[in-house]
């Protein structure tokens, strides 16, 4: 729309709401390209992990699909508020920049009035957030265990191992059988080799072993009699750890602790847990737990305690992610409105620089809720609520200033570091 055609007074809410629209409509186009190339370029990673299971480990293209379809959840709650910013951060710029904004400000839009259709995305984003972490997270838990429970199923099925031949199958397992049964598929001869913790890698052998399924759990296990399991165990704290969590294979026995178990039965999990992607991090694994379900665990775990602080810290954000989406909708439309010579690509980059700092400072809050440094509603709801403060500034400064001076506010804040004189910018 041209600046001459915006610069008439307005007549009336009719032509409030044409701009209403028109607005609406351009940070609408930002925030669909926006969410679409980000959630493409996330699912790159997945999709290569999904092509080595189709490749190597022989699964249906039409299951790899499904397994895609359950990652989308995730990886939306990721994009839908970083495309809501860089829309509105866009958005606003390209007005800036055409003169459009000044034609709206000038005709006597206010830019409070300006900021109802940015503040309708916002609280689109924030809806489709919170169906996310209601309804999304919980499915697509429920969804990945089944899928990875069929996969590894049909995995175990085509499980053939020859006599006498090392075998790979599973990640992060060696399998060495000295005699199979292939009438009661009873395995006998077994040696195995467990690097799939390479803080606690062991080398098993047993007399006996067959594979036993849990469909209740979704897990499998191959079940050893009567065998010795070598343990060597990194000492905590000590240079072995260390040297393991680095991936440094120079690890000496001096670093660890060498440990002899003799067993009458072992169940050993089978998994694709590398192949897939999934994860025993306490963090993830709550993501699948309905609301009430993280209830229960945080009445059940011990007060003060990390699991129960990593419990409550979940539950305010399964409350709190939706607002992040509407606080960075009211950050971005100030911040777009800059001076001509930022142009397009500043804004962008400035979108990626509220981003990156965001997200540090949440993980560093999070963190810091968990392990009990600070109440777990303020480890969550505090850099919302920073957003917030920091959106009001924004616009304040619009209002009184007509623009955002981020070099300006770079430069004053540079002024106030401790930093060498000779770092410090000079006065002309």
């Amino acid at each position: 729309m041209p600046a001459q055609d915006i610069a008439a007074p307005p007549d009336g809410d009719a032509s409030l709401k044409k701009l209403h629209r028109y607005i609406l409509g351009e940070i609408s186009g930002y925030f669909l390209l926006c969410l679409l190339l980000l959630t493409f370029l996330l699912l790159l990673n997945s999709t290569v992990q999904l092509t080595d299971l189709i490749v190597t480990r022989g699964v249906p293209l039409a299951t790899a699909g499904l397994l895609l379809l359950t990652i989308l959840p995730v990886l939306l709650l990721v994009t839908l508020p970083m495309s809501t910013l860089v829309a509105c951060i866009l958005g606003f710029s390209r007005l800036s920049n055409d003169s459009e904004f000044t034609a709206m400000t000038a005709s006597g839009m206010s830019l409070y009035s300006q900021l109802i259709p940015v503040a309708a995305l916002g609280l689109f984003s924030a809806f489709l957030s919170t169906a996310l972490m209601m309804f999304g997270l919980p499915w697509s838990h429920q969804s990945a265990a089944n899928l990875r429970y069929e996969i590894l199923q049909n995995q175990a099925s085509a499980f053939e191992i020859r006599e006498q031949v090392f075998n790979d199958s599973f990640q992060g397992l060696m399998i060495y059988v000295r005699k199979t049964s292939r009438q009661s598929k009873v395995l006998r001869g077994i040696l195995i080799s467990d690097s799939r913790d390479p803080r606690h890698t062991q080398v098993i052998f047993a007399e006996e072993g067959s594979i036993v399924r849990d469909p209740a759990n979704k897990r499998m296990a191959l079940r050893l009699l009567r065998g010795t399991n070598h343990r060597v165990e990194a000492v905590s704290g000590g240079q072995g750890e260390k040297k393991a969590a680095a991936g440094d294979p120079r690890v000496s026995l001096e670093d660890n602790r060498y440990q002899v178990v003799r067993f009458a039965s072992y169940d050993l999990n089978l998994n694709l847990t590398h192949a897939l992607g999934d994860s025993k991090a306490l963090r993830v694994r709550l993501r699948g737990l309905p609301i009430g379900a993280l209830r229960e665990k945080i009445a059940a775990a011990k007060p003060g305690s990390v699991r129960h602080n990593a419990f409550l810290v979940e539950l305010h954000k399964r409350f709190a992610t939706p607002f992040i989406c509407l606080a960075l909708a009211l950050l971005g439309a100030p911040l777009g409105v800059q001076n001509r010579r930022s142009g397009r690509h500043g804004g962008f980059a400035l979108s990626l620089i509220v981003v990156f700092a965001y997200y540090l400072l949440s993980s560093l809050s999070e963190g810091m809720g968990e392990n009990g440094s600070i109440p777990a509603a303020v480890s969550v709801w505090g850099p919302i609520a920073l957003l917030f403060a920091a959106a009001a500034g924004a616009v304040r400064q619009v209002i009184r200033k007509g623009a955002v001076d981020i070099a300006g506010f770079l430069a004053a804040a540079a002024a106030r570091l401790p930093l060498p004189g000779w770092l410090h910018p000079k006065s002309a």
